[in-house]
């Protein structure tokens, strides 16, 4: 029979106290005995000493320490034992040892030949480990294997049989609890073995959960504008919501210094980054590119991104994306970005049932071309509104839609909007049939400015107020058929679409700021308005037909839409939409897919021609996702044609391999078949080991901006825990 015995070692007496138990209560935790199980205890009061054998645990607050016999001797106030010693959380982790001793109250001690293993299953081999106080233990002649390692964490035993990667050797070393770090005099570390340098001095964090400010992983660089480069982020911890990481990166060879501050911070509602990039200017001179004619001479070059979102409430949110650069060139120079221009803004979002309120602030920077740079515009703000009412009498629906949006440039037309916009719906269903009829009117005024320096007032294109009203009425009917089987579920939905619309033709005297041209496509096929924005809408009387269908099954989920757009009444405008030919009819577009139950995606677009049903525009894409390959193909054709002065036709391949032992490849390419050309082109190999990440990647860029390709070469080496 297993006997009990709770030690109160400052007034132990006997074998037993049961006194001890019912105090314990109101003792504080760091004062509470320690505690002892074992199969067997006995005392002797002539030598002041309890021995106690079999399965012997000893346990005080976290701390537990396993032993096959121990011995207690009340004079010294020392607890001594051998036989397969072990220790849990005394330290971070497990610990083990043929034999130790340590006072009554596990204040100090020392345990012989012992091992530490820690969490992540790095361990620590030492002649010997003393514990000088519950915060401090030193470590004599030790050995610190600093991969984490799943199989040690398993199973402890297998610490030293496994070939370490990377091992550090030191005369002592002294883990700092408080602190949370090891210090470690005269190491040399040591990869597979090797000795490869000695440092006198090292300090580093232990392998624990906790942040802690300090230097991490170091890595090297290498590329063909700076050449090699080495990277040392310092990590700061400023309090648990946020931390800030500070990343130089030198190239000798170039004396090229790049600073990468990187901010983050977490709170109640979100969480965002901040980034500041600094870099002196050492690029070289080299005329590859023809966007750039000249680059900056600022001796202080920057980059600033960043982004962020926050929840607020289910109906309040905020988010923003940063990316601005001191000058247009930096992208190019520092990233090997070929961008023509970047966006940086922040949105504010109101969400209520189907209600909505947006702000958004747009800022467009050039970087192509210079003579357009003060032309950018910076949109403060665009402001939109969306009411829609319950259902009604008949289930119509009232909605209400509002819009203002103010842009300002350096140079060029300062635009302000406003646009107000009611809208009537009334769904209604016959037998199946569903049918919907709206109507819609626009309202906008326009204040102006058209202050481009380079202009005469005399020959100013735009008035200062300008007005427009549109009107617009829309009938929609769909039929879904749907038969399902005990195998599949067949859906088939024949919809045909009727718009009549009119507005009053100035397109000459007001600006065209927030539309583009469009494309007919499957996408935008049965809506009402094919072209964006609020400066232009589409005009005319116009009909639109065709049909969706799909079937789930077995293998997986098909899917076809396919239609039709005909102009009855064409109204004169200075925008288009592309895919109609001269007799107002439009090509024939649609997209097929099938999506398999886990590896397979497969989808088509196309455009048939309407008068020979010749497939003019085509685009595939196509990936294949399976445990250890993953391969993605995006292919695009476009006939030359009445809308198509010249063939396009390329493709964009990317596959990944995951290999044996933690190996990654993957390889990518942009493929130009009309100019048998590779737009660009790569390669990279990875390996995220448990010690130590490695990479390598080659990519080259020949975009049509540069009179030969760009190459670079990155290589990097990670040492973990460090």
């Amino acid at each position: 029979m297993k006997f009990f015995l709770v030690l109160v070692l400052l007034f132990f007496v006997q074998i037993s106290n049961s006194s001890a138990l019912i105090s314990n209560a109101k003792i504080p935790k760091t004062q509470l005995p320690a505690v002892l199980k074992a199969n067997i205890v006995s005392g002797d009061k002539i030598n002041q000493e309890i021995k106690a054998f079999g399965d012997v645990e000893i346990s005080k607050d976290s701390s537990i320490i396993f032993a096959d016999k121990i011995i207690y001797n009340k004079n010294t106030k020392v607890i001594s034992g051998d036989g397969n010693v072990r220790a849990k959380n005394l330290e971070i982790g497990n610990l083990s040892a043929p034999n130790f001793d340590i006072k009554d109250d596990f204040s100090s001690g020392n345990f012989y030949n012992a091992r530490i293993f820690f969490n992540d299953g790095s361990y620590l081999f030492s002649n010997k480990i003393s514990r000088l106080s519950p915060q401090k233990t030193n470590l004599d002649k030790s050995l610190f294997s600093i991969c984490p390692n799943e199989e040690i964490v398993a199973n402890n035993s297998k610490a030293g049989s496994i070939f370490d990667f990377v091992t550090i050797k030191s005369s002592s070393t002294t883990i700092d609890k408080d602190s949370n770090n090891f210090i470690s005099k005269n190491s040399i570390i040591k990869l597979y073995e090797v000795p490869v340098f000695y440092i006198p001095y090292l300090k580093f964090a232990l392998p624990s959960k906790r942040r802690q400010s300090g230097f991490l992983q170091p890595s090297y660089v290498k590329n063909s504008n700076f050449g090699f480069g080495l990277r040392t982020p310092y990590f700061i911890d400023i309090n648990k919501s946020t931390d800030l990481t500070i990343s130089p990166i030198y190239h000798p060879s170039s004396n090229q210094l790049i600073v990468n501050n990187d901010w983050r911070q977490f709170s109640k509602y979100g969480k965002y980054n901040l980034g500041i990039e600094l870099s002196n200017n050492q690029v070289r001179n080299n005329n590859i590119d023809k966007t750039i004619t000249k680059r900056s001479n600022k001796k202080l070059r920057w980059l600033l991104s960043g982004d962020g979102k926050f929840n607020f409430d289910n109906n309040y949110g905020v988010d923003y994306e940063l990316k601005t650069v001191s000058d247009r060139t930096y992208l190019r120079d520092y990233s090997f970005n070929y961008l023509a221009y970047s966006v940086s803004k922040v949105n504010f979002d109101y969400i209520y049932k189907r209600n909505y309120v947006g702000i958004k602030s747009i800022r467009f920077q050039e970087l192509e071309n210079e003579s357009l740079e003060n032309n950018s515009p910076f949109i403060l703000p665009t402001f939109n509104t969306y009411h829609e009412t319950e259902p009604l009498f008949f289930k119509e629906k009232l909605i209400f839609k509002t819009n203002f949006t103010s842009i300002y440039r350096k140079e060029g037309l300062q635009y302000n909007r406003g646009s107000l916009i009611p809208q009537f719906k009334i769904p209604f269903n016959i037998k199946g049939n569903l049918f919907e009829l709206s109507s819609k009117l626009q309202a906008d005024l326009y204040a102006l400015n058209d202050k481009d320096i380079r202009t005469n007032d005399s020959i100013r294109i735009y008035k200062s107020s300008q007005s427009d009203l549109k009107s617009e009425i829309a009938f929609n009917w769909r039929l879904p058929i749907r038969n399902k089987s005990s195998s599949s579920t067949f859906t088939i939905e024949p919809i045909a679409n009727f718009v009549m619309s009119q507005y009053r033709s100035r397109n000459s005297v007001i600006p065209f700021e927030d539309s583009t041209n469009s494309e007919l496509t499957f996408s935008n096929l049965f809506t009402n308005d094919r072209i964006s924005g609020f400066d232009r809408n589409e005009a005319g009387r116009r009909v639109s037909y065709g049909f969706k269908a799909s079937n789930f099954n077995g293998l997986g989920e098909f899917n076809l839409t396919a239609g039709q757009a005909i102009i009855l009444k064409k109204d004169e405008q200075d925008v288009k939409i592309r895919g109609f030919a001269n007799n107002n009819r439009s090509n024939i577009v649609g997209i097929a897919s099938f999506k398999g139950k886990e590896y397979f995606l497969i989808s088509y677009s196309f455009q048939l021609d309407q008068s020979n049903f010749r497939n003019d525009v085509n685009q595939l894409y196509s990936s294949i996702n399976f445990k250890k390959f993953e391969l993605g193909v995006d292919y695009s054709l476009i006939r030359k044609n009445i809308f198509n002065a010249n063939k396009r036709e390329q493709a964009t391949f990317i596959s990944s391999f995951r290999l044996p032992n933690k190996w990654n490849l993957k390889v990518s390419m942009t493929r130009d078949f009309v100019r048998s050309r590779f737009i660009q082109r790569g390669l990279e190999i990875t390996k995220n080991g448990c010690c130590s990440d490695f990479g390598f990647s080659f990519v080259e860029q020949n975009q049509s901006s540069l009179t030969k390709p760009q190459k670079t070469f990155n290589l990097n080496f990670t040492i973990k825990n460090l």
